[in-house]
């Protein structure tokens, strides 16, 4: 398995921009964590649950021919949006309709990835951290208060 990379989410878009146009799911090995879970859009019972499935999987997709383009991404503090146009002959793919994926990130390693249909829903949920593989960090904001009666 190649080395785990140093850390953080624009390591891991790197790596992940890097597997999808090499179309080799193996460079995807380095930046997923053992028990990562894969939730594609609209849900159901067709997740992955572990490296190995989510591998698998990959391997079985691009197998039947199926290849993604990166059309855009975004990086959080903890997680990854790919922004992801399907070619292929079979469904999923619609080369007029792009799916959005949230990778969440965890000490340099994919922890979950969820799929979208809706690109605000994705991005929504990187930014709160609603996708589930990691703990929102709430913002404190600390008010200036002005003192009434004094210029300057």
């Amino acid at each position: 398995m190649p080395s785990r990379p140093r850390s953080g989410p624009s390591v891991v878009t790197a790596h992940l921009r890097e597997a999808l146009e090499a179309a080799d799911c193996r460079l995807l090995a380095a930046v997923l964590h053992p028990n990562v879970h894969w939730s594609p859009p609209g849900g159901g019972d067709t997740g992955c649950h572990a490296r190995s499935h989510v591998l698998s999987r990959c391997a079985r997709l691009h197998a039947l021919g199926l290849r993604a383009s990166v059309e855009e991404t975004f990086t959080y503090p903890a997680a990854v949006v790919f922004g992801l146009r399907i070619h292929g002959a079979v469904p999923p793919a619609d080369p007029e309709s792009v799916v959005y994926h949230v990778f969440d990130v965890t000490d340099g390693l994919i922890t979950r990835i969820t799929g979208y249909a809706d690109r605000a829903q994705a991005l929504d949920a990187a930014f709160t951290g609603t996708t589930g593989g990691f703990a929102a960090v709430p913002l404190r904001v600390r008010a200036h208060r002005s003192e009434t009666g004094r210029s300057g």
